[in-house]
């Protein structure tokens, strides 16, 4: 458990009144004082409050009586195969939170991929209907004049061929997926906060000067399912 040494050094190191500190932990001010003083013997669920604080306010703990700021994550995965789209899929409906998020996509250009499409549909279908049912939003950054939509909800905004990167990145969470389609196909997934949020706010800037996909365009252009196309 932590000492009362670590807690001053990490409120030290955050700049950390002791008011601060035991309003986030949820305990008085005057606990904490007693704590850090030594003149209060602490019960663990005290300690624990305390130690989730300062955790979540980005301290870490090490073995002894250290503690750090917490090393920025930075975790790089590498799919190649068959199943490249479901686990991508996947990894979207994992990184998200059970109720709710967004996914935002770049540079999408699903004609020139055709050996793709089939596969692709049968697989964004599966995760489109899990995103609705939980809330997932989605949007999506379209070369202008582009009306292969996939998604039953409109999402879509069209840019001028200068803002359109012809590589699929996809942003989520703390992750962002850059997909070469191949043949073979290939997929990095870049698991950074930093890295996650600098694209978003550049997909945030692009999307402001893209043009709305007027709703009858794109229901008349959406891919259907076989169940819509059935008399």
């Amino acid at each position: 458990m932590i000492s009362s040494d670590q807690i001053r050094a990490a409120r030290a190191l955050l700049n950390l009144s002791q008011q601060d500190l035991a309003a986030k932990a949820g305990i008085t001010a005057k606990l904490l004082n007693d704590i850090e003083a030594g003149s209060a013997r602490p019960r663990s669920g005290h300690l624990v409050v305390i130690k989730n604080a300062l955790e979540n306010l980005g301290i870490e703990f090490l073995d002894g009586s250290g503690i750090r700021r917490k090393g920025e994550a930075l975790d790089i995965e590498r799919i190649e195969g068959s199943d490249l789209l479901q686990h991508f899929y996947a990894d979207i409906l994992n990184a998200l939170p059970k109720t709710g998020g967004e996914v935002l996509y770049m540079g999408v250009n699903n004609p020139r991929f055709g050996h793709y499409v089939e596969e692709k549909l049968q697989a964004y279908r599966e995760f489109e209907g899990e995103a609705i049912e939980r809330g997932i939003g989605e949007r999506l950054l379209f070369l202008e004049g582009d009306t292969n939509f996939l998604s039953k909800r409109n999402g879509y905004r069209w840019i001028p061929r200068k803002l359109f990167g012809e590589t699929p990145i996809t942003i989520y969470g703390d992750n962002v997926s850059v997909i070469l389609w191949g043949p073979p196909g290939r997929m990095i997934i870049i698991r950074n906060k930093a890295i996650a949020e600098t694209l978003r706010c550049h997909f945030e800037a692009i999307w402001s000067l893209g043009e709305p996909v007027p709703d009858d365009i794109h229901e008349k252009h959406r891919v259907k399912d076989e169940s819509e196309t059935k008399v």
